[in-house]
């Protein structure tokens, strides 16, 4: 066998080419990258940013109405409160002629209870609380101009909704109030829970004034009774509603109802006292959700009305 010497010759480690090496780099750089992005595509998906809110409770079996506080325009967020408003100019129309005896500047005294006849020509305007007094009250022969949600902003507004129906035909309430012209010898008015949003309390004394005119002009034999505002229960409304539902600002337009049964020659209703507790406030037992009320509260309410009328002659 012949002896093969072998070469100690190596040959040299293959270098990596530079397109592998960037390929490299790459992989790399996405690697470390991604965690990043993901997390900034999550921040600014809908599914992040607007979390699905958890279900309301159920409504307890005795509301009597459909919860509904309406809510105010950004623009009227936005504004600043306002001092005490400033009053208006003596009404278009002029008051019901009478001996001028009644003092206007307190709220109705109490009177000789009437019977469920008196509200045959009686007119209630109002929100979804008077839609409550309207179907759970036991109240009857009173004809009702009210809609949910409604404010005095959207029934003196130059366009406004037409949700008043009279013999087949749509109305705005102010225009109800002129196709029914004369019809009614009592107009209740209930507004003021849903503007408890609004910053502008000038425009809601001015709207107020120029729906009374209004109501003067097209219904000019009428007591026109306006009520104020029973305040809330604080504890619910927490729970139920936004913050601008309290009982500061309800103590504000009560104070403008004030000031506008003084000016307009209106009686006022005081139902704020009548259906709040000793603490000034709606108790809880008497509403279901802070703001809308019991069956029995409303009756409450009704049984006060019977109780809170003025002779006529008086004014």
């Amino acid at each position: 066998m012949s002896n093969v010497k072998r070469s100690s010759y190596r040959r040299p480690p293959r270098r990596p080419s530079l397109p592998l090496l960037a390929a490299g780099l790459v992989v790399c750089a996405g690697l470390l990258l991604a965690p990043t992005l993901t997390r900034a595509f999550s921040l600014d998906s809908p599914s992040s940013s607007s979390p699905t809110p958890s279900p309301s409770a159920a409504a307890p079996s005795v509301t009597p109405v459909a919860p509904s506080v309406a809510t105010p325009p950004p623009a009227a967020l936005s504004a600043a409160p306002q001092a005490s408003p400033t009053p208006t100019p003596a009404a278009e129309s002029p008051a019901p002629a009478g001996n001028g005896t009644y003092d206007y500047t307190k709220p109705a005294p109490a009177s000789d209870p009437v019977d469920m006849s008196y509200f045959s020509d009686a007119l209630f305007i109002g929100d979804s609380r008077t839609e409550g007094l309207q179907l759970y009250s036991g109240i009857e022969g009173a004809s009702f101009y009210c809609y949910k949600g409604i404010t005095i902003f959207d029934v003196m507004q130059e366009n406004p909704k037409k949700l008043i129906t009279i013999n087949g035909q749509k109305y705005s309430i102010v225009d109800a109030l002129s196709a029914e012209a004369g019809k009614y010898s009592k107009v209740y008015i209930s507004l003021g829970i849903n503007e408890l949003g609004y910053y502008d309390d000038q425009g809601f004394h001015d709207k107020f004034a120029a729906l009374i005119d209004h109501i003067r002009e097209t219904q000019p034999n009428a007591i026109i009774y306006l009520q104020n505002q029973v305040p809330v229960n604080p504890t619910l409304c927490a729970k139920n509603w936004p913050s601008y539902v309290n009982n500061d600002k309800v103590a504000v337009y009560n104070g403008i109802f004030e000031q506008l049964a003084e000016e307009k020659q209106v009686v006022l209703l005081d139902v704020a006292s009548a259906l709040s507790n000793s603490d000034g406030i709606l108790a809880q037992e008497n509403t279901v959700d802070g703001v809308h009320f019991t069956t029995s509260w409303y009756k409450t309410w009704l049984t006060y009305l019977m109780n809170h009328t003025v002779d006529p002659a008086l004014l």
